[in-house]
């Protein structure tokens, strides 16, 4: 009997870019955050609105509060329960208040320096191929 092809890695359907933002926001370290931008940047060529959509569409079984618009806040609609992941991982803020939508990381502080990504991700890392 021949043998089975491996399962695909990610969901049917799922473009080799966007399997790409998803292990890089996967390897973010608890209490540690990125921006839309930076994983865009780290997989290449990407844009923060390519990276938001593909943890709209794709993302709910990653750490998906851990990456956040520029000036610290959550996606809209996503404040309640990222703030409490935030506070759960004693992620620093900036601004903590009892509206989580008014809640903002201190992205200075607690912006992920990428140590350890080429590890987690492989000797080859996101948008660079097979070496």
């Amino acid at each position: 009997m021949p043998a089975r092809p491996a399962a695909p890695a990610g969901p049917p359907g799922l473009p080799a870019r966007a399997e790409e933002v998803l292990e890089v926001v996967d390897a973010i370290p608890p209490g540690r955050v990125l921006t839309y931008g930076d994983v865009g940047e780290i997989v290449g060529d990407r844009g923060p609105r390519f990276v938001g959509n593909v943890l709209r569409r794709f993302g709910s079984d990653v750490c998906w509060w851990r990456v956040l618009r520029a000036d610290g806040s959550a996606a809209p609609g996503l404040a309640d329960r990222a703030v409490a992941h935030w506070r759960a991982e004693d992620v620093p803020l900036r601004r903590d208040d009892p509206d989580p939508e008014q809640v903002r990381v201190d992205l200075h502080r607690a912006r992920w320096d990428g140590a350890g990504l080429e590890e987690a991700l492989g000797a080859s890392g996101p948008g660079q191929g097979p070496a």
